[in-house]
């Protein structure tokens, strides 16, 4: 948390000192010239996207016709933004730490990140949009809701006031326990942050990769195998949930329990 490419560049750097030679692939999230991904800085935000993609199939959601509100708009938040957006989806709301910003007919989410980068990383004062408070977003009558800033921003308080058909999880925690019983019997899917927000460790998994064979992959190749990749995933905790009949959060547990439990069988761990 906090970091960036430069705190990433620092610690291959004192690594490689005390090694005695250039380390790329012991951290991930460097930049490019120093054995970064493309890609990366993006992955958690498409993940997301993905994500989101993914359930509304499930849900029978158009995406040309959907509606979504993004509580957060940081790196991961902006990001899945703008993809949503260039996925089709009307994205009516975006918010951070000055307030939460609507516009029903829809945002300009390239316009939003240029405003933010040229005005010390704020929203404040962005044109184009009626400003609301985060409380207000987060019950927006709309298709898909994406947490993306902060943990225990839905709870027990706030949870019954939701109306979004689909939550996916952008930040860490965002969703409180006591807060999930209650978006379940809503009948709201929830696709949880250990899968909704995984597309960035993912893409961090295939710089290591290029480090370790020194060489770099394109663009194109990284999203579409990091688009698989959380496709895949996503596939397989929704089967198990409809298998046995639990949220994909808890689903999401089973299916990395049984990764963890499968290995200790078959290595014979005792």
């Amino acid at each position: 948390m906090g970091t960036s490419e430069r705190e990433m560049a620092w610690l291959m750097d004192e690594y490689s000192k005390a090694y005695g030679m250039t380390v790329n692939g012991v951290v991930t999230g460097k930049p490019l010239v120093l054995g970064g991904s493309l890609g990366r800085k993006e992955a958690t935000g498409r993940g997301v996207m993905t994500a989101a993609i993914s359930a509304m199939e499930k849900l029978r959601i158009n995406p040309y016709r959907a509606t979504a509100a993004v509580q957060g708009f940081g790196n991961v938040g902006s990001h899945a933004a703008a993809l949503l957006q260039e996925r089709g989806v009307k994205v009516v709301a975006i918010s951070d730490v000055t307030g939460a910003y609507y516009n029903e007919n829809g945002l300009d989410i390239e316009k939003a990140m240029q405003y933010r980068d040229q005005h010390k990383g704020q929203l404040e004062g962005f044109e184009g949009a009626t400003k609301i408070s985060n409380e207000e977003l987060l019950a927006l009558p709309v298709d898909v809701l994406v947490p993306a800033a902060k943990e225990d921003v839905i709870t027990d308080d706030n949870a019954g006031s939701i109306q979004a058909k689909l939550i996916v999880e952008g930040a860490n925690g965002p969703t409180s326990a006591s807060a999930d019983e209650i978006i379940n019997d809503k009948g709201i899917m929830v696709v949880p942050d250990i899968l909704a927000n995984a597309g960035g460790v993912t893409v961090s998994y295939f710089e290591w990769v290029q480090n370790r064979i020194g060489y770099k992959w394109t663009l194109d190749r990284i999203n579409r195998r990091s688009d698989r990749a959380m496709k895949d995933a996503f596939d397989k905790v929704y089967a198990t949930s409809q298998e046995y009949n639990v949220s994909m959060r808890i689903a999401a547990y089973m299916v990395a329990i049984k990764k963890v439990a499968d290995t200790y069988k078959f290595r014979g761990g005792y």
